[in-house]
This record gives C-alpha cells, sequence and structure tokens, in this order.
C-alpha cells in the first residue's frame, strides 16, 4: 500500500498544540532535555520541533521510534532552534541514505558529542556519503550506526574516516557495546 498522500501516514497524527504539549511534559526541569522515544511525531511532528523557540536551549534530544523519515530529519537538520545539540538519539525512524545526507551536511548540528542514527535502513551509500563528511563533526566523539544494512564496503569508508576526526566510539556492528562479562 502506497502512504504518500497519507496525511495520517506522514505525521499529521497530532496537531502542533498536541506535539507541543508532548514536548513541554517530557522536557526537563532546566529545559536542556528532551526525551520523546516513541512519541510517534512522525514528519510534520519534528517540523514542529524544528521550529519550537523555548528548545534553544536543548542539548540533547532523544527521539527514536517516532517515524520521521528522511523528510523529518531534514526538518531537524536544518532547525535553526536545535543548534546547541551535542547528543541526538533518531533510532528507529525509516531516515534511510536520504536522511544520513541531511546530517552530514547539516551546519547546524556540527555541535555533537553524540548521534545516534542506529537501526534506521542506512545502507553502504548512506554510510559512505556520511564518511566523507565526518570530520567536520570535530565535537563527535561517539556515532552508533549499528542495525542498519551497512556492508564492508560502508563499514571500511567510516573506519578511514574516524582516522581523521576526535571519534573515540565508532559502533557498526549490533554486538559492540553490548558485551558482558561473566
Amino acid at each position: 500500500m502506497h502512504y504518500e498522500g497519507n496525511k495520517e501516514a506522514k505525521g499529521y497524527t497530532k496537531s502542533i498544540s498536541e506535539t507541543e504539549q508532548l514536548v513541554r511534559a517530557n522536557l526537563s526541569k532546566d529545559e536542556k532535555t528532551l526525551d520523546i522515544t516513541a512519541g510517534y511525531v512522525k514528519e510534520y511532528g519534528a517540523k514542529d520541533i524544528s521550529k519550537f523557540e523555548f528548545l534553544s536551549e536543548l542539548t540533547s534530544l532523544a527521539m527514536g521510534t517516532n517515524l520521521m523519515g528522511p523528510q523529518g530529519v531534514k526538518w531537524l537538520a536544518q532547525s535553526k532552534v536545535l543548534m546547541n545539540l551535542t547528543s541526538l538519539n533518531l533510532f528507529y525512524n525509516q531516515i534511510g541514505n536520504e536522511g544520513v545526507k541531511y546530517i552530514a551536511v547539516s551546519d547546524n548540528l556540527l555541535s555533537l558529542q553524540n548521534l545516534i542514527i542506529s537501526d534506521n535502513a542506512i545502507t553502504d551509500e548512506g554510510a559512505i556519503y556520511l564518511a566523507k563528511f565526518l570530520p567536520l563533526f570535530t565535537n563527535l566523539t561517539r556515532l552508533d550506526i549499528r542495525l542498519n544494512k551497512i556492508k564492508e564496503e560502508g563499514k571500511e569508508a567510516l573506519r578511514k574516516a574516524q582516522e581523521k576526526t576526535n571519534l573515540k566510539h565508532l559502533l557498526l556492528d549490533k554486538v559492540e557495546g553490548f558485551q558482558v562479562k561473566a
């Protein structure tokens, strides 16, 4: 079934006031951390969030499982409001290669220290594109890109890019970060 013209599928399930209520209810008291994991705000909820001026001091944004797709990520990556982010968690949002490209070329996300884009159907194409721009993210120390469709070519491009960055933790495989010693 094709959902492109379906307003509900594209993110019209919440009005701007409902999105604002969700955001305000989950915003930390100091207004620096917002966790709306599984809020299902979708594309147009991400657009609303990208324009909320009261989020200008936000440093940590967790928006995993919101099904925003590449257009939702585009709104976040181009937001002048979210320029202070140091941590961005976008796991399981169906962003694909197109969404990764918006992140990679964003001048507004250069403060990021931690970026989680795991489980987003990213392939070698997206990984190689991200690797090309990774040296511009001089503050980035942790990149979690596990549970995607990245093969050896994409992983190798990211590893080579890591050598030109301050990136200390590059998580490419699903087992990384989950080892438990008995």
